[in-house]
């Protein structure tokens, strides 16, 4: 049983100094590296032509539509 206590101990050791060891990446980074552009989201914006075909087409049938979640196109 002494000698599990014993290497308990020496492997938490170890464990404990390799993490005290190791550092941030980006601490020994200069100041002034360059930094990345952020890179902007997609334009979402609702497909005003398409609804309103629908629309126009639920008129002509006598019904009415109400958008829960209407069509979105991407503005690439």
């Amino acid at each position: 049983m002494p000698s599990c206590l014993r290497v308990t101990v020496a492997l938490s050791a170890c464990v404990l100094a390799a993490c005290a060891s190791t550092s941030p990446p980006m601490a020994g980074a200069p100041a002034d590296a360059p930094r990345l552009r952020a890179i902007d989201p997609p334009r979402i914006s609702t497909d005003d032509d398409y609804v309103a075909r629908v629309n126009r087409e639920a008129q002509r049938r006598g019904l009415q539509v109400q958008w829960i979640n209407p069509p979105v196109r991407r503005n690439d």
